[in-house]
C-alpha cells in the first residue's frame, strides 16, 4: 500500500519508496529461488544493483494497494537482468515497469563472480 507518509504534497508515491519496493521484491524473488542474499553472504558473496530504470506512466495515490512483479530476463557471465512490473493487485492497472542490472560480487575481493 502507498503509506501516506511516504507519499508526496500531491499523494503520489514518493520514487525512492518504490525503488524500496523494487529491491525488496528483487530480495524476496531471488530467496525463494535459493540464490538470494541469505544463502549469499552465508559463502561470502552479494548482489550489488549496478543500474535501475523505472518509467512510470503514473504513481500509487496514498492508500492504493499495488503490486510489484519480478522476474530474470537474462543472465550473462558477470551481470544479470531483472524486470519488474509495477500494477494494481488485480493487474487491470499497470502503472509502470522497471529493470535492473545487477552484478554478484565476492565480499573479500570485491571483484565480479562468473556465474558459470
Amino acid at each position: 500500500m502507498a503509506e501516506p507518509f511516504h507519499c508526496d504534497f500531491a499523494g503520489r508515491l514518493f520514487m525512492s519508496h518504490l525503488g524500496n519496493h523494487l529491491i525488496n521484491a528483487a530480495d524476496f524473488h531471488s530467496n525463494d529461488r535459493g540464490f538470494g542474499m541469505l544463502y549469499l553472504n552465508s559463502i561470502g558473496k552479494t548482489w550489488v544493483l549496478s543500474r535501475l530504470a523505472v518509467e512510470m506512466t503514473e504513481m500509487p495515490r496514498a492508500y492504493e494497494r499495488f503490486s510489484v512483479e519480478t522476474w530474470v530476463e537474462s543472465a550473462m557471465r558477470f551481470f544479470t537482468n531483472r524486470n519488474f512490473r509495477i500494477s494494481s493487485p488485480d493487474s487491470e492497472k499497470i502503472y509502470g515497469y522497471g529493470r535492473s542490472v545487477w552484478a554478484m560480487i565476492d565480499v573479500a575481493t570485491r571483484q565480479p563472480v562468473d556465474f558459470f
